[in-house]
């Protein structure tokens, strides 16, 4: 899912902390806000859920990358996908 192409190079600016998505790399084109990550499956027989992750300020430094990811902080639970926050 967050496989780098062949260069190292990704479009993600953001990373997911806490919760059912800790570690997984977003795309945020914005300064505020909630958004809503797929939660990762362990197998496709489980149903799609997705959590609700807040945008900070707060940048963190990951080995490799040049610049600093946008942290987003686990909001709540983890809930059904397609459905409003």
């Amino acid at each position: 899912m967050n496989e780098l192409p062949p260069d190292g190079r990704h479009e993600c600016n953001a990373i997911c902390l806490g919760g059912p998505c800790h570690g997984v790399l977003a795309h945020v084109d914005q300064d505020i806000g909630i958004l809503t990550v797929p939660v990762p499956r362990l197998s496709p027989d489980e149903p799609e859920t997705c959590a609700r992750y807040r945008i900070t300020r707060e940048r963190v430094r990951y080995f490799g990358q040049g610049e600093p990811y946008i942290a987003l902080h686990w909001a709540d639970p983890p809930c059904s996908c397609g459905l409003d926050p």
